[in-house]
């Protein structure tokens, strides 16, 4: 049966979604967002469909859907996408709630579903070589360093705590994913230092509170005893993001840049081409509703434990 898609929200990482469903060779494709206009217009610039949001939910001949809004909204989506019985891949983070989490990985159970987060970073062919490397080796890392920043965007959510804002929703989460995906759970976080810089940042409202942080510094240690520092921004001119990693014999130097090469002990160990990592990340959610793999990758159960984290960076 040919496989048709739905995408809900047509933000801008919809297009990212809808070009991974194209390169693995789906065409059948149906856009939704709260403003019509956004989804006739997405439609038609990748000569796709458009339907209502309640609409595209409940049709019977769509079972596949990426959901692409703002995080506030996930919980009401994820609650109907789940009751309908149909597979989702959900940008992150999927909920800001861990009740609700331990509920919806209790629900899939039962209907026996694929609930993926869209944690990207663990498709990044440099960050697999470099955990390949360390995992081949039994390196004992002892401390690491990662760093992210990004000049945000003008949507208006993102600047506002209540519509779940801020760099800690938007990039930190994807940072705390890594580590527990190099070195286990996590025992200890705690955060060192937490701003909201105003910048006279031009968004598309006038109404909007930018309360939402976009600085922060934070500090955790893993159940193994790696002892790491994030520091992470909404407030650079251009985006970046670096992993380093070092143990008494071994030091490492990674990115998700495709500029950046992976170095080992000082040297370049290998130069990746740009990859488009949505192509990899919506590959892998297919084989997994295909039941060609497992599913063991950005599952409920590691949502969880990256919201349990959150909540209490937010605390902090």
């Amino acid at each position: 049966m040919m496989k048709k898609i739905g995408i809900i929200g047509c933000g801008r990482q919809a297009p990212k979604h809808i070009k991974g469903y194209i390169e693995n060779g789906i065409n059948d494709i149906f856009v939704s967002d709260i403003i019509n206009e956004k989804a006739q217009h997405l439609a038609a610039e990748f000569g796709i469909n458009s339907l209502g949001i309640e609409e595209l939910i409940n049709s019977k001949e769509i079972y596949i859907y990426s959901v692409c809004t703002p995080p506030k909204t996930h919980d009401g989506i994820i609650e109907k996408l789940i009751s309908n019985n149909k597979h989702f891949l959900c940008e992150k983070p999927i909920s800001l709630s861990t009740d609700k989490l331990k509920r919806y990985i209790q629900m899939i159970k039962s209907n026996n579903t694929i609930a993926m987060g869209g944690y990207i970073y663990k498709f990044s062919p440099a960050y697999i070589s470099l955990r390949e490397t360390i995992h081949q080796k039994k390196i004992d890392i002892n401390k690491a360093y990662l760093r992210v920043a990004s000049p945000g965007s003008d949507a208006p959510w993102q600047h506002s705590i209540l519509d779940g804002g801020g760099v800690i929703n938007e990039l930190v989460v994807h940072m705390v994913d890594l580590v527990q995906w190099y070195f286990g759970p996590i025992k200890e976080i705690k955060t060192i230092k937490k701003n909201t810089y105003s910048l006279n940042k031009i968004i598309k409202s006038d109404n909007i509170k930018q309360d939402a942080e976009n600085y922060i510094f934070l500090k955790l240690v893993t159940e193994s005893d790696v002892f790491v520092d994030i520091e992470a921004d909404l407030i650079s001119k251009e985006f970046v993001q670096f992993f380093e990693v070092n143990s008494k014999n071994f030091t490492s130097f990674c990115s998700i840049q495709p500029n950046i090469p992976l170095f080992i002990d000082n040297k370049i160990f290998k130069n990746f081409e740009f990859n488009n990592l949505y192509i990899s990340q919506i590959e892998y959610f297919l084989n997994c509703i295909d039941k060609k793999i497992s599913h063991t990758v950005s599952t409920l159960e590691e949502s969880v434990s990256i919201c349990n984290c959150i909540d209490k960076l937010k605390l902090d």
